[in-house]
């Protein structure tokens, strides 16, 4: 059964490329690859998935039988999200040049050799985390333990805390801007304001947030003394000029990223988020030509085969009940009825409306309701409503909502992932270590939100 799923999404990724030049000749095919994606998928998902993905497949299911939904309103519900199921199938491949190249002993170089004291360490691991997940999205969390874990565990006073925060933040920031990141592109699947235009302020809020994760932790937690551990740097075999090459490369690739992207935009090439995974494939596909020459190239094709596309197969059914879900309650009329209290709501708060949005989303993370539903769900609520900020800060705030959620929940993969990884309670990680950053950085991302839509939106 998991390799029926993985056939259909690969055809589903091939079917996303060609709609960007050709579009609409093949929802019908999609639709077919979708529904063998959704049946096939959900019998290889993990148990909390399912369960979500089940419940979500029914109110869906009902909402469209109930009001008579034509056929053509199933193919676009079902349709809906199967561009994110594509970006993340193509985003994994990315991991096949990581693994091949060897780029890790490159981090671990400049981890080793260039930092000292903790607080530069932990601004570098940060950093690292960030830029590795603008592009490895879900694989970045064992990939980022794998490099940086013993290290830090012969190096730093606190590692359990200083990992999971360097790690967990770096991620979460990621989302506010990186071409591929899921939240940023259900934003703005949600709210239908470009992926460009959200661009330049989500980097600038995801730097002010790792500014800030940098002066709370030096504050509060690390030391200014030097690296502990006399096994610091050992077994590090790469020279400085390698390394240094290797680095580039990463960042060339986040660059080339971005600047595709952009490029795309500008060019008026397929819709937002098919620029972004026309951007990745061509990306992934330059960097794993030049390593075609390696010796574990075919190994690592083989591993993205066998686990990589199965990351994506966890997910792709939730995202096309998501799409189904979201399709009925847009097509139902549903949202008129609730949209006159909510707007009331709205004109009684004022600008302080866009607060609720955010602390809905995070309330709703801390009982359990993953990011990306919310995101689907409150952003068609939202958007469908006159509120007195501009559409970008509404869409930042959606943004910011996802991204707190993911270091503050309990239930977030990430927590769950990283509290795996290095041993330790998932509420250590979300609500003991993260709250007070959380606070803090929720209150940034208001006011930069409210001030980048008034004087830019």
């Amino acid at each position: 059964m998991s390799a029926v799923c993985k056939i259909a999404m690969l055809l589903l990724a091939g079917l996303s490329i060609v709609n960007q030049f050709v579009p609409g000749n093949q929802m019908t095919v999609s639709f077919v690859a979708a529904i063998v994606v959704l049946v096939s998928g959900i019998w290889i998902m993990g148990s909390g998935f399912k369960k979500v993905t089940i419940g979500f497949l029914f109110i869906g299911i009902s909402l469209m039988v109930y009001f008579g939904q034509p056929f053509s309103v199933w193919v676009t519900g079902i349709n809906y999200l199967t561009n994110v199921i594509s970006i993340l199938v193509i985003m994994q491949l990315f991991s096949v040049p990581i693994e091949v190249g060897k780029y890790d002993e490159a981090v671990r170089y400049w981890l080793t050799k260039s930092f000292k004291k903790e607080p530069g360490l932990f601004l570098f691991a940060t950093l690292t985390t960030h830029i590795f997940s603008s592009f490895l999205l879900f694989g970045t969390i064992p990939v980022m333990v794998s490099l940086l874990g013993q290290t830090l565990k012969l190096s730093v006073s606190n590692y359990e805390r200083f990992i999971s925060a360097a790690i967990s933040r770096g991620y979460a920031l990621a989302v506010l801007w990186a071409p591929g990141a899921i939240n940023l592109l259900l934003v703005v699947q949600a709210t239908e304001v470009g992926w460009t235009e959200l661009f330049f302020p989500g980097l600038i809020l995801s730097l002010i947030g790792i500014v800030t994760s940098w002066i709370i932790e030096t504050k509060l937690v690390l030391t200014a003394k030097p690296i502990l551990g006399d096994a610091f740097g050992a077994g590090v075999n790469q020279n400085q000029a390698v390394a240094a090459r290797k680095a580039g490369h990463i960042i060339l690739v986040v660059v080339g990223l971005v600047l595709i992207t952009v490029l795309f935009d500008k060019l008026n090439v397929g819709a937002s988020t098919g620029r972004v995974m026309l951007a990745g494939i061509i990306i992934v596909l330059v960097w794993s030509t030049a390593c075609l020459k390696q010796p574990d190239f075919k190994a690592n094709i083989l591993n993205y085969w066998r686990s990589g596309l199965l990351k994506a197969g966890d997910l792709a059914p939730l995202f096309i009940a998501m799409g189904l879900l979201a399709t009925a309650v847009e097509k139902s009329g549903l949202l008129a009825l609730v949209q006159p209290g909510l707007q009331e709501l709205t004109n009684t708060m004022g600008v302080l409306a866009i607060i609720v949005l955010p602390v809905l989303m995070i309330l709703g993370a801390v009982l359990g309701i993953h990011p990306f539903i919310s995101i689907v769900l409150f952003g068609h609520v939202f958007t469908a409503l006159a509120l007195p900020v501009a559409p970008v800060s509404l869409a930042l705030c959606l943004a910011l909502g996802g991204s707190i959620s993911y270091i503050v929940s309990p239930f977030a993969g990430i927590v769950l992932t990283l509290a795996k990884f290095i041993k330790c309670r998932t509420v250590d990680i979300a609500l003991r270590w993260n709250w007070i950053y959380s606070l803090v950085f929720f209150v940034e991302g208001i006011a930069f939100s409210y001030f980048w839509g008034l004087f830019f939106g």
